[in-house]
């Protein structure tokens, strides 16, 4: 971990070591404030002085990802509400347990719907709820699906986002990661920070029906998803004001049970043709 400790005076400065790789020096001539500013780089965020996670090992990654979801208040700027929010991958399946779909749907969503299983060894994704219902989108499905998040803006997000500009390295939660900075319609920003030392394989999220032509326009976004890069931190704002951050908090490595990524027992699978053909309709005003 990154823990700086002295190592002793010398003439005219102190010595402070990070680890086994960089010795800082703080001159004591300058004054105080150099002072302070040099110990606030020694104990700084530099992801080449410390110690960082990794994905241990080889392939995919199998495990979950726990995030933390946390929306802020534009008057006070404080969080009023945080959720955790879990995605078990495997090689050949993603799925995620709890999805706010009324978000997703801009409240159009399919009543009970509340979770989502990607099937990458079938080509398709599986959404449903706690009842009998599941519905399945495939092929031509994931376009209008698309079409439908492009109409329907994700409650009111922007749909096409300039950019990227990159910065980096940066060292969040001990994630080694790289800025990539979008920015939208009516001063909004987003500033999405990912990992390549995990190695995760989104299958249909990747396809360029999510973020590339056919629905959201993040230029480059559906190329990191598609490297396997993961998201560590993606934060939202409006001109100054926090509207929204979603945090890695751990990347658990582990055998996920197949139970955990199967469609539940006595589910009633549905296609979504029907359903994606009204939202499409409604979202471009047909």
């Amino acid at each position: 971990m990154f823990n700086p400790s002295f190592t002793g005076f010398g003439k005219g400065r102190i010595a402070f070591r990070v680890g086994a790789r960089l010795l800082v020096f703080v001159t004591t001539r300058w004054g105080i404030a150099f002072r302070i500013l040099a110990l606030s780089v020694a104990f700084g965020s530099s992801a080449y002085a410390a110690d960082f996670v990794s994905q241990e090992k080889p392939g995919y990654f199998e495990g979950a990802l726990r995030y933390v979801v946390s929306r802020y208040s534009v008057r006070t700027g404080k969080a009023v509400e945080r959720e955790q929010v879990d995605i078990l991958a495997t090689e050949k399946r993603l799925s995620i347990p709890s999805l706010d779909l009324a978000e997703v749907f801009a409240n159009n969503a399919p009543p009970g719907v509340s979770s989502a299983l990607f099937r990458h060894d079938a080509d398709d994704f599986i959404l449903y709820g706690d009842d009998m219902d599941a519905y399945r989108f495939r092929g031509y499905d994931k376009v209008l699906l698309g079409f439908a998040f492009r109409g329907l803006a994700l409650t009111g997000a922007p749909v096409d986002l300039s950019g990227p500009t990159r910065s980096g390295p940066y060292l969040l939660r001990s994630f080694r990661t790289n800025l990539n900075r979008y920015s939208g319609e009516q001063g909004l920003r987003y500033d999405m920070y990912f990992t390549r030392d995990y190695n995760v394989n989104w299958g249909s999220l990747a396809e360029s029906w999510l973020f590339g032509s056919g629905g959201l326009k993040v230029p480059e976004l559906d190329a990191s998803l598609k490297r396997g890069e993961v998201p560590v931190r993606i934060e939202v704002y409006r001109n100054t004001a926090k509207l929204l951050s979603i945090n890695l908090m751990a990347a658990d490595e582990y055998s996920v049970p197949r139970a955990q990524v199967e469609v539940p027992a006595q589910k009633i699978l549905h296609s979504s043709t029907a359903l994606l053909k009204q939202l499409a309709s409604e979202a471009m005003g047909l």
